[in-house]
C-alpha cells in the first residue's frame, strides 16, 4: 500500500469571496470603520453582516455558527456603538482566560474614545475603576456578584453580550449564566442582548427566550474536513477515503503528516494523565520535524517556562522536557501562568503538537490545521465508569480545526480502534444533531444560592414576584413549573429555617442572610461555618478550622487513593475532640469515606501554608500545581468569609482568621506575611530574604543594597522590591559588577538542565 502525501480535497468549494459583504454597506459610523479596516479587515462573512444588521438597529440577536466564523466582531462592534452613545456594555464570558483574551482584543478599538476593563475575581477592581469603564468583560460569576450588590455602573446598561451561550446547560455554570441574564432583563427591560452560540439543536428556541432574532448558519470561513482515521485510512464523513502514511502509533502518524504540510495539530485526549502520556510519544516524533530556527523557538519557549514561575512545579518540569522538541500537553493540572506559555507557544507555532483535555475546546481561541479527538469517552463520576462524551463538546473541539487567514482547508478527525467503530461514529458525532441547551436552574444547590440572592438584594420581595421571576428563566420558558415551584418551596422552607430568611409575610433577608449572599457562600456552606464558628476555641492548631473550610460544599474535597484511609483515620482519632465538623453529623452528614476525603483536603492546606515546596505537595496528595492554585483559590475566599462570620457570631476569632485567609492566600507561615505583600515577592523569596536577615519591610527600608540583591538573586528584583519600600531619592543602586570572562551558567539554563526531556535528535 503506497500512502499519499496530505493533499485534502475539499467536499465542497471553500467560501465564494464574492458572498462576503462589503463593510461599507454595514453602516458604520465612518471612524468606526476606519478603525475595523485598520485591523484588516475590508468585508463580512454572511453571518458576520447579517447579524449586524439587526444589531446595530439596537435589536437583540442570537447568532449560532460555527467556531472561528467570526462570532465576536459582531459583538465588539455592538458594545463600541453603546459605548459611543455614551452608554455601558457588558460581555459575560464563561472563563477566565477568556475574559482576558476578549478584554486584550476589545482594547483596540479604545482610540475610538472609551475604556474597556476587564473583572474575573471579587477584589481586582475597584469601584473607582469599574466606574470609569465603558465596556466591561467579565465572567457570569462577577456579573451576578455585582447585580447582588447593585452597584451603580448597572444603571446605564444597554447592551449584555453572552459569549457561549450554550453552557447554559454545563451544570455549573448554567445556572449562575441564566439567572444573571434573567436579572438583567428585568432590570432593563429594553436591554439589548448579543448571545453567542456554537451550533445546538434549539437556539432558535434559546433566541425566542431573550427576545431576539435568530440567525443561524454553517457557514465556515475555512472548509472543514471531517472523517475518522482507522487502520491507515481515514473516511471522510462524504464517504471518500484516502490513505495516510503508516505508523504503529496513529496520532503519530497523523501528526506527522500534517507537520510535514507545514501545520500544526491539536490532539484531545479524556485525561490528564493520556495528556501527558500522549505528548511524551510525541516528543521524538516532533524533534525530528524540527530545523534550526524550529528547534531555537522551542528552546526559547522552555526559556520563558522555567523562568516565569517563582517556585518550581511538576508540570514545570514536565514540560521543560517536551518543549525544546516542539510539543506539549495542556490540562487542569497546570498552573495558569504555565498555561499561558503553552498557549502563547502554540499561538507563534512554537509548538507543532498540543496534547489537551475536552476543557481547552470550550475555552481560548487556539485553532490548528488538524484537530484530532482520540476519545469519545470520559470517565463519569455518578455513573462510576466510561460514558459518551456529548456531540455538542466533541462538534467544539473539531471545530478548531483550520486557522482563518492561514489555511484553506482545516481537517478534523476521530479515531476508531476497530474498522466496525467507524461508521458509530461517523452517525454520533459528524451526521447528528448537536444536544439541545436546557436549563440546570431546578438542582437544589443552584437554587439555594440564587434564590437567597435574589431576595437579599431586593429582586423579589414577595412570592408573587419570586414565582414571576422564574417564569421568566429559560427554565420557566420551556418546561413545566411544577418540579420547579416543589423544589422552591422546599429550598425555601430550608433557607427560612437556618434564618437566611426572615419569617412573616413578604420575603426579606435576615443579617445573616444578607451576609451570606455578599460573600458569595452556599447557604449550607455558612451554616456549617456559623456551627463551627460557635464551637472553636480562642486557641489550638489551625487544622480544625482548615477541616471545617474543607467540609463545605464550595470546596470540593481531594479524592481519596488507595491506601489512604488507614493514615486518615488515625488523624482524625487524633483530633477527634477538636473537630468542628464530624461525621455523619448535621448539618452535612458526612459518610465515613467523603468526610476522610475533607481531612486529606484540610491536610492540604495545612501543609500549604506550612511551606511545603510545590513539588512536594503535589506529589504526596496526587494533584496538579493547577488543582492547588484552585484548592487555596477556594479556600482563602472561605477563610475570609468565615472571618466576617466570625465578626458576627464569634468577634473573637475574626482577628485569628483574617491572618490565616492571608496565610492562606500566599502559602506561608505566619513570619512571611509582612515581606509576602510586596509585589514580585512570594513565598519562596520571602523566606530567601528572612533567611538574610530580613524579617519585614522595617528592615528592608534600612539594609544595604548587595545583600537583597544577593537573597533575591536579581538586581532588577532587589531594586522593585526596594523602591517599594524607600522613598526614590535615598535609592541609588550600586555600580554593576564588572563583567567576569567566564560567567558561570544562567539560572534559566541550570534549571533546564534539571528538567532533561526526550533527547533531540
Amino acid at each position: 500500500m503506497t500512502a499519499s502525501r496530505f493533499v485534502p480535497a475539499p467536499p465542497a468549494p471553500p467560501p465564494d469571496p464574492s458572498a462576503r459583504v462589503e463593510l461599507a454597506e454595514i453602516g458604520l459610523a465612518p471612524e468606526v470603520e476606519a478603525a475595523v479596516r485598520a485591523h484588516g479587515i475590508t468585508s463580512l462573512y454572511p453571518p458576520q453582516a447579517e447579524a449586524l444588521k439587526v444589531a446595530l438597529q439596537g435589536r437583540s440577536v442570537l447568532l449560532a455558527c460555527p467556531t472561528a466564523s467570526g462570532k465576536s466582531l459582531v459583538a465588539y462592534l455592538t458594545l463600541i456603538r453603546a459605548a459611543r452613545a455614551g452608554r455601558t456594555g457588558l460581555y459575560l464570558v464563561p472563563l477566565r482566560a477568556l475574559a482576558h483574551e476578549k478584554g486584550e482584543e476589545l482594547r483596540q478599538f479604545e482610540s475610538l474614545g472609551f475604556r474597556v476593563a476587564v473583572s474575573v475575581g471579587d477584589y481586582d477592581l475597584s469601584n473607582e475603576q469599574l466606574g470609569k469603564a465603558d465596556l466591561l468583560v467579565a465572567t457570569s460569576e462577577k456579573a451576578d456578584a455585582l447585580l447582588r450588590k447593585g452597584h451603580p455602573w448597572l444603571d446605564r446598561l444597554s447592551v449584555v453580550v453572552a459569549d457561549e451561550i450554550h453552557l447554559m446547560r454545563d451544570p455549573d455554570r448554567g445556572p449562575t449564566l441564566e439567572v444573571s441574564l434573567t436579572r438583567l432583563r428585568r432590570l432593563h427591560p429594553a436591554l439589548q442582548v448579543v448571545a453567542l452560540s456554537a451550533t445546538v439543536g434549539n437556539s432558535a428556541e434559546v433566541a425566542r427566550w431573550l427576545g431576539a432574532d435568530h440567525i443561524a448558519s454553517d457557514f465556515r470561513p475555512v472548509v472543514l474536513r471531517r472523517g475518522v482515521y482507522c487502520d491507515g485510512r481515514i473516511t471522510y464523513e462524504d464517504g471518500r477515503d484516502r490513505e495516510v502514511p503508516a505508523r504503529r502509533d496513529p496520532i503519530a502518524a497523523l501528526v506527522e503528516e500534517v507537520i510535514d504540510e507545514g501545520g500544526q495539530a491539536l490532539v484531545f485526549v479524556n485525561s490528564r494523565k493520556a495528556s501527558e502520556s500522549v505528548a511524551n510519544a510525541l516528543a521524538p516524533v516532533v524533534a525530528r520535524k524540527l530545523d534550526a530556527a524550529g528547534r531555537a523557538q522551542a528552546r526559547a519557549a522552555a526559556d520563558e517556562l522555567v523562568t516565569n514561575s517563582e517556585e518550581t512545579t511538576e508540570g514545570i518540569r514536565r514540560l521543560a522536557g517536551l518543549l525544546p522538541n516542539g510539543v506539549a500537553f495542556h490540562n487542569a493540572s497546570l498552573a495558569h501562568d504555565e498555561r499561558s506559555v503553552i498557549e502563547r507557544a502554540f499561538k507563534t507555532r512554537a509548538l507543532k503538537a498540543l496534547v489537551a483535555t475536552p476543557t481547552l475546546a470550550a475555552g481560548i481561541n487556539l485553532p490548528a490545521r488538524r484537530v484530532v479527538v482520540r476519545d469519545t469517552t470520559r470517565y463519569n463520576d455518578a455513573l462510576g465508569m466510561q460514558a459518551p462524551i456529548p456531540a455538542m463538546e466533541i462538534q467544539q473541539m473539531l471545530g478548531r480545526a483550520g486557522r482563518p487567514r492561514f489555511d484553506r482547508v482545516g481537517e478534523a478527525l476521530l479515531v476508531a480502534r476497530r474498522p466496525e467503530d467507524q461508521e458509530a461514529l461517523i452517525d454520533a458525532y459528524l451526521r447528528s444533531p448537536p444536544e439541545d441547551v436546557e436549563s440546570r436552574l431546578a438542582a437544589e444547590p443552584a437554587l439555594r444560592m440564587h434564590l437567597l440572592a435574589l431576595v437579599a438584594s431586593g429582586a423579589v420581595r414577595s412570592d408573587a414576584e419570586l414565582e414571576a421571576f422564574f417564569r421568566g428563566t429559560f427554565y420557566g420558558q420551556t418546561l413545566s413549573l411544577r418540579e420547579l415551584a416543589e423544589v422552591v418551596g422546599q429550598v425555601r422552607t430550608y433557607l427560612t429555617e437556618q434564618e437566611f430568611l426572615a419569617r412573616g409575610p413578604g420575603l426579606t433577608a435576615t443579617p445573616f442572610g444578607d451576609l451570606t449572599s455578599e460573600l458569595y457562600l452556599d447557604p449550607v456552606t455558612a451554616t456549617v461555618l456559623r456551627s463551627a464558628l460557635e464551637k472553636a476555641p480562642l486557641g489550638g492548631s489551625e487544622f480544625p478550622l482548615l477541616a471545617a473550610i474543607a467540609a463545605t460544599p464550595d470546596l470540593p474535597p481531594l479524592f481519596l487513593r488507595r491506601g489512604e484511609e488507614p493514615e486518615l483515620l488515625e488523624r482524625m482519632t487524633q483530633n477527634l475532640e477538636e473537630l468542628l465538623v464530624r461525621p455523619e453529623e448535621p448539618p452535612l452528614d458526612l459518610d465515613l469515606e467523603m468526610f476522610l476525603a475533607t481531612l486529606k483536603t484540610a491536610e492540604l492546606l495545612e501543609a500549604w501554608i506550612d511551606e511545603t515546596p510545590i513539588v512536594q505537595l503535589t506529589e504526596r496528595f496526587g494533584i496538579g500545581a493547577g488543582d492547588l492554585r484552585a484548592k487555596v483559590e477556594d479556600a482563602n475566599w472561605l477563610l475570609f468569609g468565615a472571618g466576617r462570620l466570625a465578626q458576627r457570631f464569634q468577634r473573637r476569632l475574626a482577628n485569628r482568621l483574617d491572618d490565616l485567609a492571608l496565610r492562606m492566600q500566599y502559602g506561608v507561615r505566619a513570619e512571611l506575611l509582612d515581606l509576602v505583600r510586596l509585589k514580585g515577592v512570594g513565598r519562596v523569596r520571602a523566606r530567601a530574604l528572612l533567611r538574610a536577615g530580613f524579617a519585614d519591610r522595617e528592615a528592608l527600608r534600612a539594609a544595604p543594597w548587595e545583600p537583597v540583591e544577593a537573597a533575591l538573586g536579581s538586581r532588577a528584583l532587589a531594586e522593585m522590591v526596594l523602591r517599594q519600600v524607600r522613598p526614590k531619592e535615598t535609592l541609588v543602586p550600586p555600580a554593576p559588577p564588572r563583567p567576569t570572562p567566564t560567567p558561570p551558567r544562567s539560572r534559566r539554563a541550570r534549571r533546564l538542565d534539571e528538567f532533561p526531556g526526550p533527547a533531540e535528535p
